[in-house]
C-alpha cells in the first residue's frame, strides 16, 4: 500500500543534481581506477601469454597454424573470462558508487569484488528475461525490460541476489508503471541526444552525464521505494522467471543450432564456401584446403579436370606449366611460371591465363589478394630450413617463403585503380616464421598477364655461381592446392 504520492520529474532532476555535484569525482575517480587497474592486468596477462607462447617468432609464422594451435586457444579462452570478469568489476564499483553515497573511492573499490558474480547473474537473467519476453511481438519483452531495470541498484542496496532482486524491482515499479517509464525515458532520450553531439564536445559531454543518469535511476528507485515500502518477492514464482531467463538466455544459441538442422545437406556447401572466402579475403590458407582420400572410389565422369595447354615459354628459363581452370577466381588462374638468375638478380615470373587489367576492374583500392608463395631452399640442404605449413609433411629444407600479393592502387582520376604488387619476406624455421618485412614496390612489376619479382642475389644471401631450390604454391587454386614440383635453378 503507498505511503505517500511519487516525486514529480523537476523534484527527481533536482534532487539528482544535488547528488551529482556531491558524487560526481569520487564516482569518476572509482571508474577511471578501476579501468586502469584492469588494462594494466590484461596488458600485463597479455604480455606473458605472449612470450610464454614463444614471442615474435611465433606469431609471425602462418596465421592459420597459429590459430589452431591449443596453447593459443586456451590462453585467449582465458584471457577473455578475465576481461569479462574484470570488466564487470568495474560495473560493479560504478554501482556500489552510485548506491552507497557514504562510500570512499578505496571501500567502493574493495567492497565491489563480492558483487562481481552476483551481477553477473542478474545480468544474464535480466537479458534473458527480456529476450524471451522480446518474442512476443517486442512490447512484453520492453514492458520487462522497464519493470526490472532498478535490480543492479537493489542488488548492492538490500543485498538481494538473483532472481529475488529482479521481482523486487518489478514489485516496486508496479501500479508506476506509466510515471517511471516517462521519468526514465526522459532522462534516456537526453543521453541519446548528447551522444550525437559531434566530436569532440559530444564524447566528454557523454562522459560527464554518465554519473547523473546513474544517479538519476538511483533516485527514481528511492523514490518508489519510499513511496511502495519494502516488497516481499517471495511468494512469485521464482523458478518461473529462472527458467524464462535461462531459456531467453539460449535462445540465440537454439536458434543457431535450429538453423543448422534446417540447412541440413546444404551446411557442407556453405561452410567450405565460408572458408573458401576467410582464406581469400585474408590471403592464406587458415582452414585446409579438402584434399582427395585415395582410398575411396571416384566417379571421374562427374570431376571438371583442369585443360593442360601447351604454352610457349616465356622470356627466361621455363621452369613450370600450371593447369588452366582449377583457380576459384578466374581472374587469379596461372598459366606458367618461370626462373631466371642473371646479372645479379633472381626474376621469379608468373603469367596469368587473362590480362591483369581486367582483374584490376574487379577490386577497390585498398583491397589485396595473395597470388601466389615461392618457397625457396638457398642451400640445397633438406636437414635445414623448415615445411611449409599444411603442405606435403616429406617436402622440406626451405629456408625462405616469398609472398606476393596484388595490391590495387587509386589513380589520379580518383574513379578506376591501377595494379600494383606487393612481396612479404618471411625466413623459414621448422614450422615457424621470421618476418622480413615487405620489399620494395620496384621488386615487383605489373605488366599485361605478367606479374616479375626481382629478388638481388644480396637478399638472398647468395651470390654468381650458386644454385637454389624453388617450388611454388597458387593462392587461388581449388583443386588440389599442393606445392608445385621442385626446381633446381642456377644462379649466372
Amino acid at each position: 500500500m503507498e505511503k505517500d504520492q511519487l516525486k514529480n520529474i523537476n523534484e527527481i532532476f533536482s534532487e539528482t543534481w544535488t547528488l551529482y555535484k556531491n558524487r560526481v569525482i569520487p564516482i569518476g575517480n572509482v571508474t577511471l581506477l578501476s579501468l586502469l587497474v584492469s588494462i594494466m592486468l590484461l596488458l600485463g596477462g597479455g604480455a606473458t601469454a605472449f612470450f610464454t607462447l614463444g614471442g615474435q617468432p611465433f606469431f609471425a609464422g602462418d596465421p592459420r597454424e597459429i590459430l589452431l594451435n591449443r596453447a593459443v586457444i586456451g590462453t585467449g579462452v582465458l584471457l577473455i573470462l578475465v576481461a569479462t570478469l574484470l570488466i564487470t568489476w568495474c560495473q560493479a564499483a560504478v554501482l556500489v558508487m552510485t548506491v552507497q553515497q557514504e562510500r570512499g573511492v578505496a571501500g567502493g573499490l574493495l567492497t565491489s569484488w563480492k558483487y562481481i558474480f552476483p551481477l553477473l547473474w542478474i545480468s544474464s537473467l535480466y537479458i534473458g528475461i527480456v529476450i524471451a519476453g522480446s518474442v512476443f511481438f517486442i512490447i512484453p519483452g520492453l514492458m520487462l525490460a522497464l519493470s526490472m531495470s532498478l535490480c543492479f541498484f537493489i542488488m548492492v542496496e538490500e543485498e538481494r541476489t538473483g532472481i529475488d532482486a529482479l521481482l523486487a524491482s518489478r514489485l516496486y515499479i508496479r501500479g508506476h508503471w506509466w510515471n517511471t517509464l516517462f521519468k526514465l525515458l526522459s532522462v534516456w532520450v537526453l543521453s541519446i541526444l548528447i551522444g550525437l553531439i559531434p566530436l569532440p564536445v559530444g564524447p566528454i559531454l557523454s562522459l560527464l552525464f554518465a554519473p547523473f543518469l546513474m544517479l538519476y535511476m538511483v533516485t527514481v528507485y528511492h523514490d518508489l521505494k519510499e513511496c511502495s515500502g519494502e516488497v516481499d518477492s517471495s511468494f512469485s514464482s521464482g523458478w518461473f522467471w529462472v527458467l524464462l531467463g535461462v531459456f531467453g538466455f539460449l535462445l540465440p544459441l537454439l536458434a543457431f543450432i535450429g538453423s543448422i538442422v534446417a540447412l541440413g545437406p546444404q551446411l557442407p556447401e556453405i561452410i567450405r564456401q565460408v572458408q573458401t572466402e576467410v582464406n581469400h579475403t585474408l590471403g592464406t590458407d587458415i582452414f585446409p584446403r579438402p584434399q582427395t582420400d585415395a582410398g575411396k572410389s571416384i566417379d571421374k565422369g562427374k570431376i571438371k579436370v583442369p585443360t593442360v595447354r601447351q604454352l610457349p615459354s616465356v622470356d627466361g628459363f621455363l621452369i613450370w606449366r600450371d593447369p588452366i581452370g582449377d583457380t576459384h577466381n578466374p581472374f587469379l588462374d596461372i598459366k606458367e611460371v618461370s626462373a631466371k638468375g642473371d646479372q645479379g638478380e633472381l626474376l621469379l615470373t608468373i603469367t596469368m591465363t587473362q590480362s591483369l587489367s581486367a582483374y584490376f576492374l574487379t577490386v577497390e583500392a585498398g583491397d589485396f589478394d595473395q597470388l601466389i608463395s615461392f618457397y625457396l631452399d638457398t642451400d640445397t640442404n633438406r636437414a635445414t630450413g623448415g615445411t611449409p605449413f599444411g603442405q606435403q609433411q616429406e617436402r622440406d629444407g626451405y629456408d625462405l617463403d616469398v609472398q606476393v600479393q596484388l595490391v590495387p592502387r587509386q589513380k589520379e582520376d580518383g574513379k578506376n585503380v591501377s595494379g600494383g604488387g606487393e612481396v612479404s619476406f618471411y625466413q623459414i624455421n621448422g614450422q615457424e616464421r621470421r618476418s622480413f618485412g615487405t620489399l620494395n614496390k620496384e621488386a615487383v612489376t605489373v605488366s599485361g598477364d605478367t606479374v616479375t619479382v626481382h629478388l638481388p642475389y644480396s637478399q638472398l644471401e647468395m651470390t654468381s655461381g650458386d644454385t637454389v631450390r624453388i617450388c611454388y604454391r597458387e593462392a587461388a587454386q581449388e583443386q588440389g592446392g599442393r606445392l608445385a614440383k621442385d626446381k633446381l635453378v642456377p644462379l649466372k
